[in-house]
């Protein structure tokens, strides 16, 4: 292949990756990341939208457009390569980077935890106490975080070659940050298994509760990648292109939060997708209390009686104390003589309606038989 085409090929592409420039590789994960959460910003904004949630998708948005004006200003390439005010530049969208990624972290943490204060604020005990004290602290991580990054650091310097004068102790900042957001992290899982197993529910369910609540663990390995890329940049002699795949990390952090902090609610956003019988409401037949369950079947009218029947027997344990057998029978007639048969392909026509629409009225009869004695409900 000649070296003039593989040159030619990089003019036209929009961010070539390169050995001294790998702003491509974060204009990819950016561009990933501010998708994923544009559509859990749609999601939250469906199901949450009244609960803490949807502030912290904007602050991932702002993220997203701080590291856009970064990369257009020489972020991810070499230094030797970028002049001293796109350092500058870059240095500072960089810093505003990180100071929304922590306070979206803060506000993905608080969003679960008042998710676990709403399940548990009809409880007594002293679970809901430390739930609160549990925001409260991870709403002053967030804040605390965010100044301990203004604090003796000059924004224009964090990726020069002199910044470890400029912008000192960076490693040992991300450390204490990093510290505190894993502890929080475990603190909220606890919070969450503890109350699984305090309840009177079965183990399976418990294991549900727990799984819904578990997708933000690994929140804690992608912490310490960060935090272990983080420690490498400031004394690169490259520091424009070493902070790359810190901000990678950055963003990936920021994309899964946010969808594991979605997690437990997508039950009720699923259910909305649900047929429902034609009602608005998808019915849970997991929260039955009864695990015996009959299948139904259409009923057709009759031409000539207009009426229509199903029968089903089961054994009497079902319904009576005394062991004996017995016959249910239900029927209903319309109160339209001539109304025209009902198709399954057409009732299921109206599956995903949103109305209550009753087109006709009907009266039931059930009427029970058994060996021993025949009565008749009306």
């Amino acid at each position: 292949m000649d070296p003039s085409d593989s040159v030619d090929d990089d003019l036209y592409r929009f961010s070539p990756v390169t050995f001294n420039d790998h702003a491509g590789k974060l204009w990819i994960v950016t561009i990933l990341s501010l998708i994923y959460t544009s559509l859990i910003a749609l999601a939250r904004a469906y199901i949450k939208y009244k609960m803490f949630g949807f502030d912290d998708v904007l602050f991932a948005a702002a993220t997203a457009i701080a590291v856009f004006i970064g990369l257009s200003n020489g972020l991810g390439k070499f230094n030797s390569i970028t002049t001293s005010e796109q350092w500058a530049i870059s240095s500072k969208c960089t810093i505003a980077s990180v100071i929304l990624c922590l306070l979206a972290l803060s506000l993905a943490k608080c969003s679960v935890l008042a998710l676990i204060h709403r399940i548990i604020s009809s409880k007594p005990g002293k679970n809901k106490m430390v739930c609160v004290v549990l925001m409260v602290f991870t709403g002053l991580w967030g804040l605390g975080s965010s100044l301990a990054w203004l604090v003796n650091c000059r924004a224009g310097t964090l990726l020069t070659v002199d910044n470890v004068k400029q912008c000192p102790d960076q490693s040992a900042r991300w450390g204490v940050i990093t510290a505190i957001d894993i502890l929080t992290e475990i603190l909220t899982w606890l919070l969450v298994l503890h109350l699984s197993w305090s309840v009177n529910i079965s183990f399976a369910r418990k294991c549900q509760v727990v799984t819904a609540f578990s997708f933000r663990i690994p929140l804690i390995a992608i912490s310490s990648v960060h935090l272990a890329y983080s420690q490498k940049y400031p004394s690169s002699l490259e520091p424009q292109f070493a902070v790359t795949n810190t901000l990678i990390c950055q963003q990936v952090m920021i994309a899964w939060s946010l969808i594991s902090a979605t997690m437990p609610n997508l039950k009720n956003f699923l259910k909305s997708f649900s047929i429902g019988m034609g009602f608005p409401v998808a019915f849970d037949f997991t929260m039955s209390g009864s695990s015996k369950a009959y299948a139904l079947q259409s009923l057709r009218n009759n031409r000539s009686t207009n009426a229509a029947s199903a029968t089903a027997t089961a054994h009497s344990a079902n319904w009576r104390p005394d062991l004996v057998s017995n016959q249910t029978t239900a029927a209903h007639r319309s109160s339209r003589s001539n109304s025209r048969d009902v198709s399954d392909e057409g009732s299921g026509s109206r599956a995903g309606s949103q109305e209550l629409i009753i087109n006709k009225e009907v009266a039931w009869n059930v009427t029970y038989e058994d060996q021993q004695n025949v009565f008749t409900k009306r």
